[in-house]
């Protein structure tokens, strides 16, 4: 194994970051979790505070991190790019090693119609500019935005699992905790310089998605894709308008370029060959947090 001191997962105290935090303690390393603040039931004594927007606390939190996983929350464009220089800036003067650039899909050049693409783009030629070894990890889609409330209320009241994404479009889905596996695997196996599609076993449509997850719930569900403009509306009451339009931008996007949503959701999925990684199968997600869903 090549880690050889702590890694700094940014976001920490998120879904995805917490995943990295576990996936990296799992398998005996020191994981440093940075976190905006801390919360009042925390009891993590390698919880460090930081915010991407104030680089000295940056700089404090990098301090003696060999490693890092590091990932933008989603904004506006010129503010992903100043929190991504900041935290590079911190790594470079904590000297760090190597890290893992965890995006949360493509990365696309301008112009493009979906933003969160083209901010990923910008941010990782910051991140090859800075000169410190790195891998790209990014998902295909997530099963775990089935734990979302709304996505959850339709599969546990109606029996039906609605993302707003074509029925035909086939996904290769996976999960939280496999991207997080293999950001460590990464970091543990020195491969840099690679770009990783995290996906799933097999790549299904609506209709397979659905069949999935009634073999591993133990229970019938069926597919129905929400429009996007009401998937829209819902995110923005639970999460701003801000934010649920560059989500829907980007369903927006698959629909509109099936060629690239083939490639971006894994439709012919290509085996991530990394010793250690084994992805999980739809129906043992589902299987696995069937309690969430009673």
């Amino acid at each position: 194994m090549s880690i050889s001191g702590p890694i700094l997962v940014f976001l920490a105290n998120g879904v995805q970051g917490s995943a990295v935090v576990r996936a990296a303690r799992r398998r005996g390393h020191a994981a440093r979790a940075l976190m905006r603040a801390r919360p009042d039931h925390a009891t993590d004594r390698d919880a460090v505070i930081g915010d991407l927007d104030d680089p000295a606390s940056l700089r404090a939190a990098a301090h003696g991190c060999a490693h890092a996983v590091l990932q933008i929350p989603a904004g506006p464009q010129p503010r992903m790019i100043a929190q991504a220089q900041a935290a590079l800036d911190a790594l470079l003067a904590a000297g760090t090693r190597s890290l893992v650039l965890k995006l949360s899909s493509a990365s696309r050049p301008a112009p493009c119609p979906d933003a969160s693409f083209v901010a990923n783009a910008a941010i990782e030629a910051l991140v090859r500019h800075a000169g410190i070894p790195f891998a790209v990890v990014r998902p295909t889609m997530y099963l775990d935005n089935l734990l979302k409330p709304s996505a959850r209320a339709d599969i546990v009241d109606r029996a039906l699992v609605s993302p707003p994404i074509a029925r035909d479009q086939r996904i290769a889905w996976t999960c939280v905790d496999d991207a997080a596996h293999v950001a460590i695997l990464l970091l543990e196996q020195a491969r840099h310089g690679g770009d990783h599609l995290v996906c799933g076993p097999q790549a299904v449509t609506g209709d397979g998605l659905a069949k999935q997850l009634s073999i591993g719930l133990a229970r019938p569900i069926a597919f129905r894709a929400e429009p996007v403009t009401l998937f829209e509306h819902d995110v923005a009451m639970a999460m701003g308008a801000d934010l649920a339009a560059r989500i829907a931008a980007r369903f927006r996007y698959f629909a509109e370029h099936r060629d690239d949503a083939d490639r971006i959701l894994g439709a012919t999925p290509a085996p991530l060959r990394l010793p250690g990684f084994h992805p999980i199968s739809i129906a043992e997600w589902a299987r696995r947090h069937r309690s969430l869903f009673r």
